[in-house]
């Protein structure tokens, strides 16, 4: 299933195929509903269903890059220095000069650390959104091999 909240009802409108399908935002939705509205194939979940084998979440909420979907991701505090969103944070740490060895053992934990000021940053809606999630995994399609599940 995917959340879409209120704050998607532009994105919606603006795909007719979604639009089409009358969703009442918020709401969870089928996650090969809303892929299909969109001109997806249904492979990748089939893939991820499998890869798992169950059902899974997701929401935009949960992901650090916003580019199609909204979410409004607030600043985060970190150290005493503030980041834009999870996804400046997670890059300012990079070590300098570029030490691949040295960033592949930090960057769960960056990652880990990010989340969690973003849980801080905004507990009343994230906190729930979570929780809604229930016994569902949560899972990103993408080809990302860290941060994602590559369907192909």
């Amino acid at each position: 299933v995917v959340w879409l909240s209120a704050a998607q009802a532009s994105v919606v409108a603006a795909h007719p195929g979604l639009a089409a399908l009358g969703l009442a935002l918020p709401c969870w939705a089928p996650q090969r509903l809303v892929g299909r509205a969109l001109g997806h194939d249904p492979g990748g979940v089939d893939a991820a269903v499998a890869h798992l084998g169950r059902s899974y979440a997701w929401a935009t909420e949960f992901e650090n890059v916003h580019s199609f979907w909204r979410y409004d991701e607030p600043p985060l505090t970190i150290g005493g220095r503030v980041y834009a969103g999870s996804e400046a944070y997670y890059h300012a740490q990079k070590p300098q000069p570029w030490d691949k060895a040295l960033w592949d053992r930090r960057k769960r934990r960056v990652m880990e650390t990010a989340v969690r000021a973003k849980l801080a940053a905004d507990p009343g809606g994230l906190r729930e959104l979570l929780l809604a999630t229930g016994q569902h995994p949560l899972l990103s399609l993408k080809r990302d091999a860290v941060w994602g599940f590559d369907p192909v």
